[in-house]
């Protein structure tokens, strides 16, 4: 009898042994769950802040697109803004090619002289610069006033303007023509542009700069120093 109680009593310590063991393992379980829910948290937690990040620098890509198609839309307008205005220009240039200005030309001389025209009297001139063309049609500028309205005149090519400019300074030797001054006849922005040139000119002069003049440098005029002609 005592041997069976022993044996009972061994067997309970065996399950109460075995008991401890597996509650044990339980809690070791549950720690291991804990910890796991811990970490899957803190995941959700970063996958979270990733996702508003992401959705941020959505934004942010998205603003700086929206700028640059409205810089590049601004640009593309501004550029072909330039290229029309170039164009025009070009077109307005070779539209005056074949026309020179003469200014200073009387309209009317005195009644004693049988010359009347500005077509008589502009050929003598011509003669006088040992030019062997004639106009093809004379215009004068503006309306008609006390003052001598400039002479435009239109030649049948561009060489032809060139030459009248090249031999005017014949006409300075001459002293009934000594007061005439032949001009190209310019675009609004070569106006603007030698506007420019003459009042940088008479600025850089008062300065003492005395040797310096407009000269006409491969078509375009530049102030240079007079000793380099």
């Amino acid at each position: 009898m005592a041997d069976q109680l022993n044996e009972i009593l061994e067997s309970l310590k065996e399950i109460k042994s075995t008991q401890t063991k597996l509650v044990n393992a339980v809690n070791d379980q549950s720690r291991t769950l804990k910890s796991f829910n811990k970490r899957f948290d803190d995941l959700n937690e970063k996958l979270e802040k990733l996702s508003n990040d992401n959705i941020e620098m959505n934004n942010r890509v998205s603003d700086l697109e929206n700028k640059f198609k409205t810089l590049h839309q601004s640009n593309l307008i501004t550029h072909n803004n330039s290229d029309h205005d170039i164009i025009n220009e070009i077109l307005d240039r070779q539209s005056r090619a074949n026309n020179i200005l003469l200014f200073n030309f009387p309209e009317k001389l005195s009644e004693s002289t049988s010359l009347d025209t500005d077509s008589d009297r502009l050929k003598i001139i011509f003669s006088k610069l040992n030019l062997k063309f004639e106009p093809i049609k004379l215009h004068r500028l503006g309306i008609k006033s006390k003052y001598d309205r400039p002479l435009k005149i239109t030649l049948s090519d561009p060489k032809q303007t060139f030459d009248v400019l090249r031999t005017q300074s014949t006409l300075r030797t001459l002293p009934e023509f000594k007061d005439l001054r032949f001009s190209s006849d310019r675009t609004f922005k070569q106006r603007e542009t030698m506007a420019k040139l003459r009042q940088e000119l008479v600025q850089r002069r008062e300065k003492g700069e005395n040797d310096i003049i407009i000269k006409y440098v491969r078509g375009n005029p530049t102030i240079i120093k007079s000793k380099n002609i």
